[in-house]
């Protein structure tokens, strides 16, 4: 392949399809005589990361970097590639790169509506109002929150959250949190203002760290009692657990951490005795519902209006079986017991090796062993959902 444009054509196709491995092996061989492509470069980063070859990844947004030092793009791919390695206070200053206009924040939040004087830089906060400004995924949001608390322990006298709709209610009872918008706030109802990720750059977080409240979110339990009663009547006293198999269609790496249907009724041809309960929302939700039921899920669908709504469900379960989505986070927030799965090369935050992270207590991790391979972790899984059932039955 000779020209540049079908070259970026083809490794885009084969990432978006998940072939990460062609994809790899392609950057790889064009960059052997086009040394200055710097979105090669970057690809091959990206592929090398979801092959779980972090240093690899280094290496390649390293050379990108240096061929376009002034590429927002480039410094944040970088910070992710530490990030992963758990070099955390080496990679949050280049993670600050995600603001620049040219990378398009994912929440739509235009931080450029805010006054750039009253940003927050890690100076004192005795005596001052500071707003957190939501940025990025719900599960981004649900993860540092926790690390609200600490900017009260810093002297702020309010700690305001500009929080998505979807959150607010939740997040309402957050441990550090004051008072929870929807919209932008008035620039005079506070002093300063920080973007929800920027925390650990700004209080110094240097490694995974566990909420000194493993229980920092929760449904109130008025909520928690209404959504008991409603599942009391289909589980008729049995234990219970969620299921979650698909994220966001629209998102990037969707492709790689989302299960087709067919796995899904073969982990339950493993529940026992047990009960399973859809907290799948949108389109994933919906594909062949009248199997679904006929293989006793029970889908909630629009019944979850919002995370609190999830909240409430989890608290009523035994336990919460999940790919990387929010629901992973807020189940872990909750302190509910749950089990993710992980395909090779997963997000940063949840490591490279290990059934446990320090993030959640009570997460239970399967990890892909080779890019792809499903098959493996779902034996796992239904073995020890077949464990779980038999235990709890």
């Amino acid at each position: 392949m000779s020209d540049r444009t079908a070259c970026h054509a083809e490794l885009q196709r084969l990432m978006a399809q998940g072939d990460v491995q062609q994809a790899h092996n392609l950057a790889q061989t064009w960059l052997a005589t086009h040394a200055d492509d710097v979105l090669a470069w970057q690809i091959l980063g990206n592929a090398s990361l979801y092959l779980a070859d972090t240093v690899a990844a280094e290496a390649a947004y390293r050379n990108a970097l240096q061929h376009q030092p002034d590429l927002a793009r480039n410094r944040a791919n970088l910070a992710i590639a530490l990030l992963a390695q758990g070099r955390y206070a080496d990679a949050w200053p280049l993670y600050e790169a995600r603001f620049d206009p040219s990378l398009h924040a994912h929440d739509k939040v235009q931080f450029g509506t805010l006054p750039i004087a009253r940003r927050w830089q890690g100076e004192a906060l005795t005596g001052k109002r500071i707003l957190v400004v939501r940025e990025q995924g719900f599960g981004d949001q649900i993860q540092f929150i926790r690390l609200a608390p600490q900017l009260k322990q810093m002297g702020a006298a309010q700690v305001r959250l500009w929080a998505a709709q979807p959150l607010a209610d939740l997040m309402q009872r957050a441990d550090g949190v004051d008072e929870v918008e929807t919209t932008q706030p008035a620039d005079h109802t506070y002093d300063l203002w920080v973007p929800l990720m920027s925390l650990p750059l700004h209080l110094g977080i240097t490694a995974p760290q566990t909420a000194p409240n493993p229980t920092y979110l929760s449904a109130t339990m008025q909520h928690q009692q209404q959504w008991q009663k409603q599942l009391a009547a289909w589980t008729q006293g049995k234990p219970s657990f969620g299921l979650v198999w698909a994220g966001s269609p629209g998102n990037s790496v969707d492709v790689r951490r989302s299960l087709p249907i067919e796995a899904v009724f073969d982990l339950l041809s493993a529940r026992g005795n047990t009960i399973p309960i859809s907290l799948q929302l949108g389109t994933p939700g919906m594909e062949r519902l009248h199997e679904q039921c006929a293989q006793g899920l029970i889908p909630l669908l629009d019944l979850l209006r919002d995370f609190s709504d999830t909240a409430a469900v989890m608290a009523n379960l035994n336990l919460v079986i999940t790919v990387d989505t929010a629901v992973a986070h807020l189940a872990g927030a909750c302190g509910r017991p749950v089990w993710l799965l992980l395909p090779k090369g997963a997000d940063w935050r949840w490591g490279q090796h290990g059934d446990t992270t320090p993030w959640y207590p009570s997460m239970r991790i399967f990890r892909q062993q080779h890019a792809g391979d499903w098959q493996t972790v779902l034996a796992e899984v239904k073995a020890a959902l077949q464990q779980w059932a038999n235990e709890s039955s």
